[in-house]
């Protein structure tokens, strides 16, 4: 029976245990191969502490360079499929959206783009011509600026829209259910071999399980060695270290850098989730993108769920913590987007909840989607790199972690299952 390790319990690592699980059990079923065992591993105390949990959720189809494009298409052909399949709409609210660049250069009059009084219009099917509304509703209504200010720059069948800590919750609900073990809290220490005195018996993996004082501090309270035909390295921004661990012979690290971004989640007397019962034409969710004159780029996404994410501060000089949950965010940081926040959707608004994570870029700009070559790992021990074992990267996604880790997941799982690819990823093979 094969294992495979996952090191990173993210909606990275999460996608690619959802898939391989998944595809697996339909070879099983059909006799075609042997049952994988899967399982992850995550250190952090809190699941989804990071980007997986805290990132806005905008997802789109083809907002990539030509070597990401194949992925981004994939990516989100599979957000919908998922959604249609398992009610994603309900479970994580799922939402197609239209994206808009707003100019706040306009003068910013009283009331939105619809009547300040008129959150939607309570019309029934035959009292409202439905294309009419339709189109209302793909304005960004709720808005406190000028209709003239947005300007569409997407159309609701090329973005969408989601909350990804719902998502993460919902793919490892479908993972534990399909057999995957989760290791939690626990951090992979070194590979070993089965039997130590013969170089071809199974690849194994320490697992220190840990545990955190009421201080705060984080304690081992044991070891397990588990077997690992394929270790798939999915740890974001600890990816480095996960790597030298395992690998200190390596000539290299994967080279990644940690941008920090701050976040504000706000509710709207504006915007407010719609009645799962209600009879009028879908309503999509909407991403605002425009500028701010103390040098960033505000984001304003509303959600299915009736909340709107705010961010756009990002910081690159941010050091990165031990563990995702021990990030805090600078109360400056957060007062300098929560104006922002104010000045576009009026001064009720409610701060629901402010965040500060962590994501993984790469110096090209370009995930790593792909198996190591054996001879980068250096001298030591390693799973074999035959039958789809050895290791594999999946990292370096940036802010686009969320709209790329399904189609990531997939095309992960399938190198390992030794499948044709549902894509082209030869371009993000360099790490």
């Amino acid at each position: 029976m094969p294992h495979t390790v996952i090191l990173g319990g993210g909606i990275i690592g999460l996608s690619a245990a959802y898939y391989l699980a998944k595809l697996s059990k339909e070879a099983e079923s059909q006799g075609g191969t042997a049952a994988r065992t899967i399982h992850i591993v995550e250190p952090c105390p809190e699941l989804f502490a990071s980007a997986s949990g805290k990132a806005g959720g905008f997802i789109a189809r083809d907002w990539f360079n030509p070597a990401v494009a194949p992925l981004g298409a994939l990516s989100f052909d599979l957000h919908r499929t998922l959604a249609e399949a398992h009610a994603g709409s309900a479970r994580w609210g799922w939402s197609e959206s239209v994206s808009y660049s707003l100019d706040r250069n306009s003068s910013l009059a009283s009331g939105s783009v619809t009547p300040s009084n008129e959150l939607e219009p309570e019309q029934t099917e035959s009292e409202v011509d439905l294309d009419a509304e339709q189109a209302r509703l793909e304005l960004p209504y709720w808005l406190q600026t000028p209709p003239h200010a947005a300007q569409a720059i997407s159309d609701r069948k090329t973005t969408g829209q989601l909350n990804p800590h719902q998502l993460c919750e919902f793919l490892l609900e479908e993972c534990i259910d399909m057999g995957v073990r989760l290791h939690h809290p626990a951090r992979a220490s070194r590979l070993s071999r089965a039997d130590a005195n013969d170089p071809n018996s199974q690849t194994m993996i320490a697992l220190n399980l840990l545990a955190t004082t009421s201080t705060g501090r984080e304690i081992r309270t044991g070891t397990l060695d588990i077997p690992c035909d394929s270790l798939i390295i999915a740890a974001g921004c600890w990816t480095p270290e996960v790597f030298r661990t395992l690998f200190p012979n390596a000539a290299r690290t994967p080279a990644i850098q940690n941008l920090a971004g701050y976040s504000v989640t706000l509710r709207s007397k504006h915007w407010a989730p719609r009645p799962p019962a209600h009879t009028q034409a879908p309503r999509p969710c909407h991403a605002i993108f425009t500028s701010d004159p103390s040098g960033y780029s505000p984001e304003l996404y509303s959600r299915a769920g009736g909340d709107l994410w705010l961010g756009g501060v990002n910081s690159a000089a941010l050091p990165l913590p031990a563990r995702a949950m021990d990030a805090r965010a600078d109360p400056a940081a957060v007062a300098r987007m929560l104006a922002v926040g104010r000045e576009l959707c009026g001064d009720d608004v409610e701060v629901l909840e402010s965040g500060l994570c962590f994501r993984p870029v790469a110096p090209s700009g370009k995930p790593t989607v792909a198996r190591v070559e054996p001879r980068e790992l250096g001298a030591g021990i390693a799973p074999p790199a035959v039958a789809g074992g050895g290791v594999y990267l999946a990292v370096g996604h940036g802010p686009w972690g969320i709209s790329l880790c399904l189609g990531t997941g997939l095309v992960v799982s399938e190198m390992i299952l030794q499948r044709p690819t549902s894509t082209d990823v030869s371009g993000l093979a360099k790490w």
